[in-house]
């Protein structure tokens, strides 16, 4: 059965790309896979913040490792629960993934193993210098997919 990946995250979240990914899952009679990633990077960068603000010092506890991970892994229950909702409620079949490490990878990963013919993206809201120095992920599955890719931007 061919499918649709929304991808999603605790930085890349939009509700236009979720309503979008149901109804064009039901528009194609297509199976509807939503991956919520947990970003190890991201984790690096609050550690990061966190350190450079003074509220923690510089090697953090393993348990405020597991803290920050486990509320990822809850925002990404629930995010799933609700994209589950929107689809149940439109008639679409629904798988829910969630898989820890590299944005990119998961997605690629996820394409070749559920014959995706659409991928939906929601682009990490960044600053204009940081989008200069650093390669986007939405550019990089892009170029490396042969589906066709949307797009939305961040909330």
């Amino acid at each position: 059965m061919k499918s649709i990946l929304l991808v999603l995250s605790a930085s890349r979240f939009s509700e236009k790309a979720i309503d979008f990914a149901v109804r064009e899952a039901k528009n194609q009679t297509a199976r509807l896979v939503a991956l919520y990633v947990l970003e190890t990077d991201h984790a690096k960068e609050l550690f990061d913040t966190f350190t450079d603000i003074g509220f923690i010092g510089d090697r953090p506890s393993a348990g405020v490792s597991e803290a920050i991970m486990r509320e990822y892994r809850q925002r990404g229950y629930e995010t799933l629960g609700k994209v589950q909702i929107k689809a149940m409620e439109a008639g679409v079949d629904f798988e829910p993934l969630m898989e820890q490490g590299d944005m990119t990878s998961m997605i690629l990963d996820t394409v070749r193993t559920h014959e995706v013919e659409m991928v939906v993206l929601v682009r990490q809201r960044k600053t204009p210098l940081a989008r200069y120095f650093t390669r986007s992920v939405v550019d990089e599955v892009a170029e490396r997919v042969d589906c066709k890719v949307e797009v939305f931007e961040g909330e």
